[in-house]
C-alpha cells in the first residue's frame, strides 16, 4: 500500500490499523513522486514552474464522488473514522503540504509483471470497489 504524508503518519497508521508497517510506502516527497510516476489525477507539474497542475473542482468532488458514496454507502467509512464525539481507529495518512491533499491515488493487482487490474480514482472517493481488488 502506497499512502502520501509523513513517516510519523505512517507510523500511527499502521499502529491504529494493526497494519504491517512492511507492507507501507510512504511518499514523503514533496512533489508526491510515486503519484507522479503513475500519472494519477492532479500529480503532474508544470515544467516550466515546477508547480502542480490542478485540473479543477471536478477532480477534487464529482458526480463519480457522489456515484461511489451512494453505491457503497458510508457505513464501512463510519465505523473506521468515527466522528468528532467517538473518533474510530483511523486515521489518514496526513499529506505534509495543501498541493498533495490534491492528488488523486489509484488501485493497481499484479500477478508478477501482469497487470490484472488498473484503476485511477477519478474524484475523491471514486475508489475501486474492495470486492474488485480482492477477487
Amino acid at each position: 500500500m502506497v499512502g502520501i504524508g509523513s513517516l510519523e503518519s505512517g507510523q500511527t497508521f499502521c499502529d491504529r490499523l494493526d497494519f504491517s508497517e512492511e507492507l507501507l510506502f510512504v511518499d514523503t516527497s514533496e512533489e508526491t513522486a510515486v503519484y507522479q510516476s503513475l500519472a494519477t489525477r492532479n500529480s503532474q507539474r508544470d515544467p516550466q514552474t515546477g508547480k502542480q497542475i490542478l485540473e479543477g473542482v471536478g477532480s477534487r468532488w464529482s458526480a463519480y464522488t457522489n456515484d461511489a458514496m451512494r453505491d457503497r454507502g458510508r457505513d464501512d467509512l463510519n465505523a473506521v473514522v468515527g466522528n468528532l464525539l467517538a473518533p474510530g481507529p483511523y486515521q489518514p495518512l496526513m499529506p505534509s503540504s495543501t498541493e498533495a491533499t490534491f492528488v488523486q491515488g489509484a488501485s493497481f493487482v499484479f500477478d508478477g509483471k501482469t497487470t490484472l487490474l488498473e484503476h485511477y480514482d477519478e474524484s475523491s472517493g471514486a475508489h475501486v470497489p474492495i470486492e474488485t481488488l480482492l477477487d
